[in-house]
């Protein structure tokens, strides 16, 4: 099968050259493709459990370092429908970029549980610079819109004017009651045991058939699953099943 060089196929032809050069960082060029098509999969991952996921992920999700102002990142979060089911989304486009250090703060988040990160994202929407507390507004209102916050009414045009009595507007805001327990699950090129992970492949067989977009990304999906950044590149186009 030959590629063509359509606008879609010139962009992952990119990636595909790209990804093996010493300082590109796939995983941040192709995370939108990743969402865009993860909440599908993560269906099709959970379907054997009767889950369904929430349309609205929420990417860079921060997790609060308990008893400090520091926060870590996971690359998704994603809710069930039914708002019992939470989940925190690990990408990696490489086998060898996985951290022990990523693997503990994800672990320490689950410990900790969703009510005391979503507190936490309260003191981090009090940042004292007013750009940054304008996006963390951005995010509090897409928790909210999952329904596991509770915004006072004019927080927005509080924090969008004048700063006087902001956090303690910030302070009132209300955490769900009832929270889902937090689970991890990886999105990696190849399989692990050791994980609850998609593999590249999975993913690629629920993309596969999603129009030309789709179709093109498992292509790319099924050669960085076989050929490690920095590898030999496969000379012909794996067939698309």
């Amino acid at each position: 099968m030959t590629r063509t060089s359509t606008g879609t196929a010139c962009l992952f032809d990119l990636l595909d050259r790209w990804r093996h050069l010493p300082a590109y960082q796939l995983e941040r060029r192709a995370d939108i493709f990743f969402g865009l098509f993860l909440p599908e999969v993560l269906n099709d991952h959970l379907l054997s459990r009767g889950i369904e996921i929430d349309q609205r992920l929420i990417p860079e999700f921060p997790l609060g370092q308990a008893n400090t102002k520091r926060s870590d990142k996971a690359d998704f979060f994603a809710l069930s429908v039914d708002r019992k089911h939470a989940f925190l989304i690990e990408l990696k486009t490489d086998m060898r970029s996985l951290r022990n250090s990523q693997e503990d703060y994800l672990n320490r988040a689950v410990a900790r549980g969703l009510a005391a990160i979503l507190c936490d994202l309260r003191g981090m929407a009090k940042a004292t610079d007013r750009h940054a507390r304008r996006k963390y507004f951005h995010l509090l209102e897409a928790v909210a819109g999952l329904g596991l916050l509770r915004l006072p009414p004019g927080l927005e045009d509080k924090i969008h004017g004048p700063s006087r009595g902001v956090y303690d507007l910030i302070e009132s805001i209300e955490v769900a009651p009832h929270l889902p327990v937090l689970e991890i699950i990886h999105v990696l090129p190849n399989a692990s045991g050791q994980m609850n992970c998609i593999d590249f492949p999975s993913f690629a067989c629920v993309v596969a058939r999603r129009g030309k977009l789709g179709a093109r990304f498992a292509e790319s999906l099924r050669e960085w699953s076989i050929v490690a950044p920095g590898e030999r590149r496969k000379q012909a186009t794996l067939e698309v099943e």
